[in-house]
C-alpha cells in the first residue's frame, strides 16, 4: 500500500512538473489565445510534451503493474466503467490510452481522468473522448469499409488523424513559404 501511495505521489509530481513555470532565464514563448485569459492577462504557456509523455508513461507503467496477469482479459472485465473498447485486451487498452489518446491529443491522464479514480465520469474530456471513439469506429467500420475506390492498404483513422498532438483539431494548414529556388523567373 505504501508503494502505491509513493508511486501516486511521484506521478502527481511529474504531472505538475509539466505545468510549472520556466526559470526567468528562459523567455516564455508568446502564445496567442483567442479567449480572454484569467485576470492576470498573461498568455498561457503550452504544455511541455516531454514532461507530459514522461508522466503519462509512469502512470501507464503503474497501471500495467497493477493488472499484471490480467493484461489479456477484456478491458471491460478488468476495469470499471469501460463503455467503449470493452473487448480490447486490458494491456492494449492501457497502452492505447497512452499512445493514441495521450500522445495523439497532447494530453496527460489527468486531462480526462481524476488520477486514481479512473472509473469516474466527472471530466468532460472523458465523455467527449467516448463520443469521438464511437465516431472513429463508425468511420473505420462503416464509411471507409464501404468506400469502393479506396486502396486496400488504407490507414484507419484515429485521434491522431485530426488532432496530431493537439487538444483541438486544426481547421487550416500552414501555407509553406516559397523558397527562392522554386520561384519562376520574372519576365521583363
Amino acid at each position: 500500500m505504501r508503494s502505491s501511495r509513493f508511486q501516486l505521489v511521484i506521478v502527481s509530481a511529474a504531472l505538475f512538473a509539466g505545468c510549472t513555470p520556466r526559470p526567468a532565464s528562459e523567455p516564455a514563448p508568446v502564445v496567442r489565445v483567442s479567449t480572454p485569459v484569467a485576470t492576470t492577462g498573461a498568455a498561457r504557456r503550452p504544455p511541455n510534451p516531454m514532461a507530459q509523455d514522461t508522466a503519462r508513461r509512469k502512470q501507464v507503467d503503474s497501471i500495467l503493474v497493477a493488472i499484471k496477469g490480467r493484461e489479456n482479459e477484456p478491458a471491460g472485465n478488468v476495469f470499471k466503467n469501460v463503455k467503449v473498447l470493452k473487448a480490447m485486451p486490458a494491456g492494449d487498452f492501457v497502452r492505447n490510452m497512452d499512445t493514441i489518446y495521450g500522445r495523439g491529443l497532447g494530453m496527460t491522464c489527468a486531462n480526462c481522468h481524476v488520477v486514481g479514480q479512473y472509473d469516474g465520469d466527472t471530466r468532460k474530456n472523458k465523455r467527449v473522448a467516448r463520443e469521438m471513439q464511437t465516431m472513429e469506429d463508425y468511420i473505420n467500420t462503416v464509411q471507409l469499409a464501404n468506400t469502393k475506390e479506396l486502396d486496400e492498404d488504407f490507414h484507419k483513422v484515429s485521434c491522431v488523424t485530426c488532432h496530431a498532438g493537439n487538444g483541438h483539431p486544426r481547421n487550416t494548414m500552414p501555407v509553406p513559404a516559397p523558397s527562392s529556388a522554386s520561384l519562376p523567373a520574372l519576365s521583363r
